[in-house]
């Protein structure tokens, strides 16, 4: 069985090949104080883009603030429970959910916002009127 050469492979190579004889002759050529500064640059630069991926990274995991229908795990967090204690409500019917597949549990933000804020509890020294006139 004969394999077909690509030459598309071959050229990818090739210009890696002439990328990295470039940078070895850029770093032989200069003298061993840019070296270190231009590494110092590098690794600056590295760093920053660390950052960018970590900020990135962090936006992602809070972008299911804004999403009205929330996972199992999102819900989880949203509340500050565990994820079993979410599955003994759903299982216990105690918690407004959903089973669109008759598997997968999902849950509405603001049912849940509702939810949590159910049994309202009276602080002392106020009366329901003076509540109401703070309202």
């Amino acid at each position: 069985m004969r394999h077909r050469k690509t030459t598309m492979g071959n050229n990818a190579f090739s210009k890696y090949m002439a990328q990295m004889e470039e940078i070895i002759s850029m770093m032989t050529s200069e003298k061993p104080i840019e070296r270190i500064k231009t590494l110092e640059r590098k690794i600056n630069e590295v760093e920053k883009i660390k950052s960018i991926e970590a900020s990135i990274r962090q936006i992602k995991e809070q972008m299911w603030t804004v999403k009205e229908t929330l996972t199992i795990h999102e819900a989880s967090v949203y509340l500050g429970v565990s994820e079993s204690y979410i599955y003994k409500l759903t299982s216990s019917k105690q918690i407004p959910h959903y089973k669109p597949n008759g598997k997968l549990v999902y849950f509405n933000r603001k049912e849940l916002c509702k939810w949590v804020m159910r049994n309202r509890v009276q602080t002392t020294g106020t009366t329901p009127r003076t509540e109401n006139e703070a309202l």
